[in-house]
């Protein structure tokens, strides 16, 4: 079964409830959300999240197991001296998801920084490994990154090492499509690249995808998304994530900008899932 949505707002007073009707009026059946605005670790109360009027309104329409949530932009648990203010937001913020019942979540890998990029992933892993034993449950997916600034996570040596070392069942891996294509994965070459995928052993691994257009030509390593069609990568080549059968059943989730205030997500999911 195909699995698309995208990015909705999570927001009071309707939370979950205003989530899911967004989400079902773009025509989608699985939805992510932020916590909180992504640029903060400030949380509501969990109390305020909707989540009773959820369940009996629009859990048939959208099950928990869709709900993607997306951890904030500013943590970084690659970096020694933010480890452990990001460890605890971490599992804190799981536990947020235990409540709703959601369980993948999202996660940068962080930068670098001043440090070592090898050093960082360690870091890394140290970090997931703690979050890990804290925690129950959800399934941490860290997402492949475009390679802008020290970023890590921007190849798929970085994220099968980070599998290795990390070594849970509670540990995958979300691929976006806009960070692959600008850390140089030529898209369009799809089998080529699934090959990749197979060759780090990766592809059994993708529980959730990010699918963007890119607004610059291959590994430019910009990170800056277009809408579906309207950058380098085109609709052909999304449109093979949105219909290959070694996705079935995983969220396919649009991250694509707003012209103004107006979605772009009702009318891209009809386009993606459209095939003539």
């Amino acid at each position: 079964m195909i699995k698309l949505g995208s990015f909705v707002s999570f927001k009071k007073p309707n939370y979950l409830v205003g989530a899911a009707q967004e989400s079902i009026n773009n025509g989608a059946n699985t939805m992510m959300i932020y916590l909180g605005a992504p640029q903060t670790t400030a949380r509501a109360d969990v109390a305020l999240y909707q989540l009773e009027e959820f369940e009996k309104e629009y859990q048939s329409k959208i099950a928990k197991d869709d709900i993607v949530v997306h951890a904030p932009y500013i943590i970084n648990p690659a970096n020694p001296e933010k480890s452990a203010y990001s460890i605890d937001f971490l599992v804190k913020e799981i536990k947020r998801m235990n409540y709703i019942g959601a369980r993948l979540l999202v996660l940068h890998p962080g930068a670098y920084t001043k440090y070592d990029p090898e050093d960082a992933l360690d870091t890394l892993v140290d970090s997931l490994k703690t979050i890990l034993e804290q925690t129950e449950d959800v399934i941490i997916c860290i997402e492949t990154m475009a390679g802008k600034g020290t970023e890590i996570g921007i190849n798929f040596e970085q994220i099968s090492y980070l599998l290795k070392w990390v070594n849970s069942d509670r540990l995958k891996v979300c691929l976006d499509t806009c960070h692959m294509w600008d850390a140089g994965y030529n898209l369009k070459e799809y089998n080529k690249f699934k090959e990749e995928l197979k060759k780090w052993d990766l592809l059994k691994e993708v529980k959730v995808i990010h699918l963007n257009d890119s607004k610059n030509d291959l590994n430019s390593h910009k990170d800056r998304h277009a809408n579906i069609d309207q950058g380098f990568i085109g609709l052909k080549t999304l449109q093979r994530f949105v219909h290959d059968p070694d996705f079935d059943n995983i969220p396919i989730i649009l991250e694509t900008p707003f012209e103004g205030t107006q979605s772009p997500y009702k009318e891209e999911i009809k386009m993606l899932l459209n095939k003539e």
